[in-house]
């Protein structure tokens, strides 16, 4: 990874886990399911994933970090961050619409159908090794990721 790429992705991490530091007193318990993974995504909505981010070692992925309730990850253009929350005796959750880095790439229309599908999720499946993401209008999971080492 060049210095170019890896300034974006440290610029938006320090802002990220700034913000998610702001709110560690109010925090409720989280699932460790959830949290102690880096999911990989595998799939939106019918669509399976095989596009490389940056290389073939990087995948787009999902990880919620624990302190401050926030999301990082990776789509297959672009670093992201966000905010979640758990609901509901911790199988709803909603995640804000993240925010991205600006890289164009040649599959950018799906990185758009992640980051929106992202935003619409309502509640989450952990099965195994697998992640689903729901959104409320669909029975079928709106993105599926596979569990992997941080």
């Amino acid at each position: 990874m060049t210095v170019r790429r890896l300034f974006p992705l440290a610029l938006l991490m320090t802002f990220a886990l700034a913000s998610c530091e702001k709110e560690e007193a109010a925090l409720p318990a989280q699932p460790a399911a959830l949290l102690q993974s880096r999911w990989q995504l595998t799939q939106i909505d019918n669509f399976p994933v095989t596009a490389s981010s940056y290389s073939e070692t990087g995948k787009s992925y999902l990880e919620f970090v624990e302190l401050g309730t926030c999301t990082v990850g990776l789509g297959p253009c672009n670093n992201f961050s966000g905010r979640y929350s758990l609901a509901g005796g911790g199988q709803e959750l909603r995640i804000t619409p993240q925010i991205a880095t600006r890289a164009a790439c040649p599959v950018q229309d799906l990185e758009t159908r992640y980051l929106d599908n992202l935003a619409l999720t309502s509640r989450y499946e952990i099965s195994g090794d697998e992640l689903r993401l729901y959104d409320a209008t669909v029975p079928a999971p709106r993105l599926l990721f596979r569990r992997t080492a941080p």
